[in-house]
């Protein structure tokens, strides 16, 4: 009696194991298969405005070893889109500049708009995985105000190529659509809430234009942040910093958010509803990992193509 449970102790803890040697395994696939996803975003807009097709990116966190990512997003410029969005944490290692010039170089030929998170601003540290799950963890991680990443030169190049840089500003730009029509773009952005260095900017002229696409960015979704875009009359933002989970259970989804968004929020499209007004959003589940828990489960990395069409 006491030999047969032993071996169906055994057997339970082989199976135990093999599972968890699966899991891991697929969590490194998972990791190294993004997906471009397609949304069809209705907009409050006049029928007359041109149909605005944006391509989101966000949470790089580059790398060296990461070359397939490099080549990824490049590819993506072979797509049909008129702007791009990129809602930051490009780097994930000190050496990524090199690798950020390459992935980016194609998508600069395009209109776009950005802003920065932490990640641009400061290197990752080594800390325990489980930190990532735990606020309570996370705030034992000392301070940083010195940024020691090379975001000025990322910014600067961006800046030259036409990008427009959004960290508490806002702007007025116009862009020829790929069906030949002219559309006038009014954008505001913050920078990284999640840093307590977003502070809302002024309206730009043309604002209040019924014609103007109305956009808003910020990397990381607090709610203090959306709820000011949706009282601006936002007609779609854009965020990232979520990772849409990056661990998740199937059937239930994200286990946190690493902001005080719901989890129900944390990657996708939704509607968000602040004092009788909504704002479309889009939270990107972004390409990347942190380097020390290079790690996806039941969250593929993606990439966003949403097109804005008059409602």
């Amino acid at each position: 009696m006491v030999g047969k449970a032993v071996k169906v102790a055994a057997g339970i803890g082989a199976t135990t194991l093999g599972a968890g040697l699966a899991t891991a395994a697929w969590t490194q696939v998972e990791r190294r298969s993004p997906v471009l996803r397609r949304f069809h975003v209705p907009v409050p807009v006049p029928p007359s405005t041109p149909t605005v097709r944006i391509l989101h990116i966000s949470d790089l966190h580059l790398f060296p070893g990461q070359e397939w990512l490099v080549q990824w997003v490049r590819d993506l410029a072979q797509e049909d889109f008129d702007f791009v969005v990129s809602t930051g944490d490009n780097f994930g290692a000190q050496a990524a500049l090199p690798m950020l010039r390459e992935a980016y170089q194609p998508l600069l030929d395009y209109p776009g708009a950005f802003v920065l998170g932490s990640n641009d601003y400061y290197s990752p540290r080594a800390k325990p995985w489980i930190s990532y799950l735990s606020k309570r963890l996370q705030k034992r991680q000392p301070k940083r105000n010195v940024p020691d990443l090379p975001w000025f030169e990322m910014v600067s190049e961006w800046i030259d190529s036409g990008w427009i840089d959004l960290s508490n500003q806002g702007e007025t730009t116009s862009i020829t659509t790929s069906s030949g029509h002219s559309a006038a773009l009014a954008l505001v952005g913050v920078d990284d809430p999640h840093i307590k260095r977003d502070r809302m900017p002024a309206l730009p002229d043309g604002w209040d234009n019924p014609e103007v696409l109305r956009l808003g960015l910020t990397h990381a979704p607090y709610q203090r942040v959306l709820n000011e875009f949706t009282t601006l009359g936002v007609h779609v933002a854009f965020a990232g910093h979520t990772h849409g989970g990056q661990l998740c259970v199937p059937g239930y989804g994200a286990l946190v958010t690493n902001c005080d968004v719901p989890r129900r929020y944390a990657k996708g499209l939704h509607q968000w509803g602040f004092g009788g007004d909504s704002c479309t959003v889009h939270i990107s589940a972004g390409l990347g990992t942190a380097m020390y828990a290079p790690v996806r489960f039941s969250c593929r990395p993606e990439a966003s193509l949403l097109t804005l069409t008059p409602a």
